[in-house]
């Protein structure tokens, strides 16, 4: 009986830590969905959805179901994208600049015309769209900072309580420690391509690995995005009562680039 007992409270013990260390992972990935029609509002299963990466040649694709539903998802961030979706008898819908956030679920519904049917005049119609509404694009308060910004942001640390301060939430003190709505810095998720990067033995004052020796975990050359969330409704987010910090690295592209910086001090300054 007592080996019954021992061994039932090991597997109950092991299921526990396995369900904590599977929290605060964090995304590293967008997606994009939506649904294609023809132009009387009917479903059209089987038409054909293609997105390439423009910058890597990167090439996500699929077909609609039954109902005319598409869905794309593991994507790489940022872009742009160029989106062709095609089907027998209908002309080629193409739409290109598309640019994707970390965790993003683009929403694409496209209308298809027969091939056989002239265009005599465009008529735009819109719809007025609830703040209430759910989509995979609000998903509470989150501050998203692309890679663009990253290079033209002036940084003094060139570390990722730099890129931090552009949430208006957010607030660092002098040894770069990340205050979100004013939690203290521990409590924040930080995680980098989807690895907890969490100082877990509390002794960096910035919360992150390395904050010791004033370093950075990863250079902000390689950072593709990065992304802040508040309060995210995403069930694959959670474990932080500040703030879930989570950036990806970059793809790169198929062009040859580089970077270079520097640090001065001389007694002008």
């Amino acid at each position: 009986m007592k080996r019954k007992i021992i061994g039932l409270l090991f597997t109950v013990v092991t299921f526990v830590i396995a369900g904590n260390l599977s929290f605060g992972q964090g995304t590293t990935t967008a997606g994009m969905n939506g649904r294609v029609v023809d132009d009387q509002g009917n479903p059209l299963p089987g038409a054909t959805v293609i997105a390439i990466h423009v910058p890597t040649g990167s090439q996500f694709g699929g077909i609609t179901d039954s109902e005319g539903y598409f869905r794309l998802p593991n994507m790489n961030v940022g872009g742009p994208y160029k989106v062709t979706i095609s089907f027998v008898g209908y002309q080629k819908f193409e739409r290109s600049g598309i640019y994707l956030t970390l965790g993003q679920t683009y929403k694409l519904n496209v209308v298809l015309k027969t091939s056989t049917t002239e265009l005599a005049k465009v008529v735009v119609k819109g719809r007025r769209v609830s703040y209430n509404e759910f989509d995979g694009n609000k998903t509470g308060a989150q501050t998203v900072i692309s890679n663009q910004e990253i290079t033209m942001m002036p940084t003094v640390e060139r570390s990722i309580s730099d890129m931090a301060r552009l949430t208006p939430q957010a607030t660092v003190n002098g040894n770069g420690a990340i205050s979100i709505a004013g939690i203290n810095n521990r409590y924040n998720a930080i995680s980098i391509d989807g690895a907890v990067n969490n100082d877990v033995f509390g002794l960096s004052p910035t919360g992150t690995n390395g904050g010791q020796t004033g370093g950075s975990p990863v250079s902000m050359d390689a950072i593709q995005q990065f992304q802040v969330v508040l309060a995210p409704y995403d069930v694959r987010q959670s474990g932080f009562a500040g703030a879930s910090i989570n950036a990806v690295t970059r793809s790169g592209s198929n062009q040859v680039k580089a970077s270079v910086y520097y640090y001065m001090r001389n007694q002008n300054l």
